[in-house]
């Protein structure tokens, strides 16, 4: 399975504190995130993802198609 890290990157979080977390680098692996931290995990590919944010994914969960 491919994994990807990207380094740097400042991410939003939607846990209690909201916190947002700077400088981090985080490791996908197939599908999923494998780790986000301080640490640089080896990857398959690698992207400098300095000054780039990451958020949790967003659903509409209502929409009018004819708008």
């Amino acid at each position: 399975m491919p994994s990807l890290l990207f380094r740097q990157l400042t991410v939003a979080t939607m846990d209690d504190q909201d916190r947002v977390l700077t400088g981090v680098n985080v490791l996908v692996e197939g599908d999923r995130i494998a780790y986000i931290g301080p640490d640089t995990p080896r990857a398959d590919r690698v992207i400098d993802a300095n000054g780039c944010l990451a958020i949790p994914g967003l659903i509409n969960t209502h929409h009018h198609l004819y708008q």
